[in-house]
């Protein structure tokens, strides 16, 4: 029995789960403008089927601001004193209010790298890394056209940010 676990577990190894990158270069084409940039950015974030899909993206000159919503912290205090048959209640509360999210700056952006899922047909992931290598973020798609257009988009906005 552990002989037929050790190797499953080495094809699974060897066969190697999740994506293949893709011999893909990004390229910011001739006739696009910062106008479809932004818009196939925004798209394809919106558009992501992970779990990381972001609430809002907004693109400016600098940076893609992704939003994954917002927290709220309170404390309150409350008292009541007792007059008669009645009472009287006083209180107050403190609420304080974050966004969450991320800001991709433009000039930290290195290496996009489009990526095909070796075991399900026609899902893609686009990946943006740092100049560093580390990972800003990922995002999915159902198209290769999709992805490459992302990947397109971004190199559009880096060679033309303010």
């Amino acid at each position: 029995m552990k002989k037929l676990w050790a190797v499953l577990l080495a094809t699974v190894v060897i066969a190697g789960c999740g994506h293949t990158r893709m011999d893909y270069v990004d390229v910011a084409p001739a006739g696009m403008d910062r106008d479809q940039a932004v818009s196939i950015v925004e798209q394809a974030f919106y558009e992501d089927y992970s779990k990381t899909k972001p609430q809002s993206v907004a693109v400016t000159d600098e940076y893609i601001l992704l939003s994954d919503g917002v927290v709220s912290n309170g404390t309150s205090f409350g008292s009541a004193t007792a007059i008669g048959s009645g009472a009287i209640a006083a209180g107050s509360s403190r609420v304080v209010t974050k966004e969450m999210g991320q800001r991709i700056y433009l000039r930290s952006i290195g290496d996009v790298g489009v990526f095909q899922h070796k075991m399900k047909k026609g899902r893609y992931a686009v990946v943006i890394r740092a100049k560093d290598g580390s990972q800003l973020r990922a995002l999915r798609t159902r198209s290769l056209e999709s992805a490459q257009r992302f990947a397109d988009a971004i190199a559009y906005l880096k060679a033309h940010r303010a």
